[in-house]
C-alpha cells in the first residue's frame, strides 16, 4: 500500500468518525422542539434522510454525467453541508411547538 492511499484511508476514517458527533444532539432535536410529538418529528426526519441516501448518489451520478467533473457534485455536496451549518443557527430550541385551536 502506497503513502497516499494509508492518508487517504486515514483521512476518511477521521471524517466518518466526526461526522458522527453529530448523531445524539440531532435525534436529540425532535424532543427539545416538540417533545409531546417527539416520535413523529423523529419520523419525519429519519424519512428526510432516508431520501438524502436514496436520491443522493443518483442526483451524484447524473451531476458527474453532465459536466463530465468529479469536482461538480462534490462542491454541492460541501455547499450543502455548508448551508445546513448555517441554517442550524436559525433553530430555535427554547421556543416550544405550540399546538394552534382547530377552528
Amino acid at each position: 500500500m502506497d503513502k497516499r492511499t494509508t492518508i487517504g484511508a486515514i483521512c476518511l476514517s477521521l471524517a466518518f468518525f466526526f461526522s458522527e458527533f453529530t448523531i445524539g444532539p440531532m435525534w436529540a432535536i425532535p424532543m427539545d422542539i416538540a417533545p409531546r410529538y417527539s416520535g413523529t418529528a423523529s419520523g419525519f426526519m429519519n424519512t428526510g434522510s432516508a431520501l438524502a441516501a436514496v436520491l443522493s448518489p443518483q442526483a451524484f451520478g447524473y451531476l458527474v454525467d453532465v459536466t463530465g467533473n468529479w469536482h461538480v457534485p462534490f462542491a454541492v455536496s460541501l455547499g450543502l453541508l455548508v448551508a445546513g451549518a448555517v441554517l442550524a443557527f436559525s433553530m430555535r430550541v427554547e421556543v416550544p411547538f405550540q399546538e394552534t385551536a382547530a377552528a
